[in-house]
């Protein structure tokens, strides 16, 4: 057990290192580096992959859980005649909790993965290896890039999923249950707060950098060929989660 948690927190650790490897690289070193080790285009094309073609999957998960947040709680209130304040438990929940939770699980499975297969590859082929040999830094060169466009994409998936989840349990809570329009739209506005919606902007951005600091770090210490990519990134997507899931409970006490 205490050489586990030993193994963890030397884990831990060398994440941490990572991570302020990566803020000087993609927020200090295009200024003070000649070659900052990475093209901007290449963020642009990361922000495509990571973000706008996850947004479909998204809407429709954000979508999902705003109608199934309106059944169960819908059931609960008619027996007290407030039904119509489901519009305020599903407001509350999906952009406190729900929305940016299950968008940063969601690109953990699509993203993180994703990144720890790739550069897990390269690692084993010896192409970061080439990298060094040519005096390019592999964290400028590789992880920067991925780190800037999950930090950026996010937020704004996480914006998608609110929206989509409060149109959700409004196409829900107004056809199936008979709350009007303008009723339920009222009490959403009344119960959503703006510290509400930053609170869950505030998780998305931690979450980015779990993501993308787990994910490549798993890649960058990958050995053993296919099998240990493999290995990694099962293991990145775990550990990313986990780590997903106590940040959220330590912030939302914070925030709370």
């Amino acid at each position: 057990m205490l050489g586990k948690t030993n193994l963890w927190l030397s884990h831990l650790a060398s994440i941490s290192r990572l991570f302020v490897l990566t803020l000087y690289w993609a927020f200090i070193a295009p200024w003070r580096e000649r070659h900052a080790g990475f093209d901007r285009r290449t963020v642009w094309r990361l922000m495509d992959e990571t973000g706008v073609q996850s947004a479909p999957i998204v809407i429709l998960i954000g979508t999902l859980v705003g109608s199934i947040l309106v059944l169960q709680t819908a059931y609960q209130l008619q027996s007290y005649g407030q039904v119509r304040l489901v519009a305020g438990f599903v407001a509350v929940a999906v952009t406190r909790e729900l929305g940016p939770l299950l968008t940063a699980i969601l690109l953990t499975g699509r993203v993180g993965a994703a990144f720890t297969a790739e550069l897990g590859t390269m690692k084993v082929s010896e192409e970061i290896l080439a990298l060094e040999v040519m005096a390019i830094h592999p964290v400028g060169f590789l992880v920067a890039p991925r780190f800037l466009a999950l930090l950026v994409m996010l937020p704004c998936l996480t914006m998608i999923a609110d929206v989509a989840g409060l149109l959700g349990g409004f196409i829900t809570g107004t056809t199936l249950y008979q709350i009007s329009p303008g009723s339920y739209i009222d009490t959403t506005f009344r119960w959503l707060l703006f510290r509400d919606v930053l609170s869950g902007l505030i998780k998305s951005v931690i979450f980015a950098v779990i993501i993308t600091m787990v994910g490549c770090y798993r890649a960058l210490i990958v050995e053993g060929g296919p099998e240990g990519v493999g290995h990694a990134t099962m293991g990145a997507v775990v550990t990313a989660i986990v780590l997903i899931i106590v940040a959220d409970g330590i912030f939302t006490a914070i925030l709370l």
